[in-house]
Formats: structure tokens, sequence, C-alpha cells
């Protein structure tokens, strides 16, 4: 990701006229199209992480001296690390394309400006919005269990399905503008629904792994 995007942002920067500013040359660079590829990708190497695609992992997994139960959550808190740090990677390469801008234009203060000028960028790091801030706390938390859910649902010959539910949420709520007098209301109602909406599928999710492990305790 780092690679694709500085290599994105140098073109963009090399061409660039001086009048250009900051916030143009970053949406000429798509970070956002690389950060959502990059981050599919990292949903679905989390999703196959234990899954039973040419080996039984199940049999590796009850070599473990703790219970399937604890292995799952582990494995939430695994996924959730991995997660946070696509994310504060990406927030740190957009901090060091500032950082390069400033030096070459002298102007420090577009570090803060684009935050709030680009939407992408908004979405990723809101400074002045607490509801984005807590909404993608909630979405990254959410992934880490679809994603955990997934091989144990896989290797029960189920079909997980709501990993697949919170990518499209993701992917088409993600991006937000920052809130204004008249849309401070409208967006604060997409980030309630979006939140709310991703916690039921993962407590339902969480709710299905767990039911079916104390029935099999109970057997």
């Amino acid at each position: 990701m780092a690679v694709a995007e500085s290599v994105l942002f140098t073109l963009a920067f090399r061409s660039a006229e001086s009048s250009l500013g900051l916030d143009t040359i970053l949406y000429i660079s798509h970070p956002g199209i690389v950060f959502a590829v990059c981050s599919l990708l990292l949903c679905a190497l989390l999703c196959l992480t234990g899954c039973d695609f040419g080996g039984k992992q199940e049999y590796t997994l009850s070599r473990l001296r703790i219970s399937n139960g604890m292995a799952f959550f582990w494995q939430i808190v695994n996924n959730a690390g991995l997660l946070f740090l696509i994310w504060a990677a990406q927030v740190g390469i957009i901090l060091v394309f500032c950082s390069i801008y400033a030096a070459q234009y002298g102007q420090p203060q577009m570090t803060v400006l684009v935050f709030y000028d680009n939407s992408f960028l908004h979405s990723l790091l809101p400074l002045a919005e607490t509801n984005h801030l807590i909404c993608n706390f909630i979405l990254l938390a959410a992934l880490a269990v679809g994603t955990a859910c997934f091989p144990a649902r896989q290797r029960r010959g189920e079909r997980p399905v709501a990993i697949f539910i919170m990518v499209i949420l993701c992917v088409l709520f993600f991006n937000r503008e920052m809130g204004s007098a008249e849309s401070t209301a409208a967006i604060g109602t997409v980030d309630f629904f979006l939140s709310a909406a991703m916690i039921i599928i993962a407590a339902s999710a969480l709710w299905g792994i767990w039911k079916e492990a104390d029935d099999e305790a109970l057997s």
C-alpha cells in the first residue's frame, strides 16, 4: 500500500504545477482507492486464516492448550490489531505526503486543512467530528469479528455471510463529507445507522458462533 501510494503521489506531485493545492494532488493520486483495495485484501487474508482449504485446521486448533472459544477470541483480537495497523499506516503515509508538500511550498497549515477538505481523509481521520471517529472504531471492531467468524463457520460447512454484508456497507458509506450546519444531522444519522447495522451484524455472528459452541459442549 505504501509503495503504490508513494508512486502515485510522486507522479502527481512532479506533474503538478505550483498552483495546485495539496488536496488536488491527493485527489489525483487516489490514495482512497489504494487503501480500499488493500483493506479488502487484508480482510480476505484474515477470513482465509483458519479455513479448511487444503487441510483440516480444526485438528490444529484442537491441539492448542486453550479452548476453541478462547482461540476464536484471540483471533478477533489479532484481526482488530491488524485492521488498526493498516488504518494507522494509511494515516502515517498521508502525513508523510503532507510533510513533503509543506517542505516544498512552505504551507504547513495544509496538513490540517486537507483533512477537512478531502472527504476520504476526513473519513479516515475526522479531526472535529467525534461521531465519525466513534463510527470508525465500531467498523474496525465489527470487521474484526466478521473476519474471525468466517473461518469458524467455514470449518462447520456453513455459509458465512456477515463479513460480506459488512464489507458492502463499508464500501458504500465509509467515505463521508465533513458535516456543515445544514448537513450535520444527516451525516450523524448515517453514522448512527451504519454503526448500529455493523453492531447488529457482528452481534448476530457472534451469537451464532457461541450458541453453536454451547450446543456442541452440551452434546
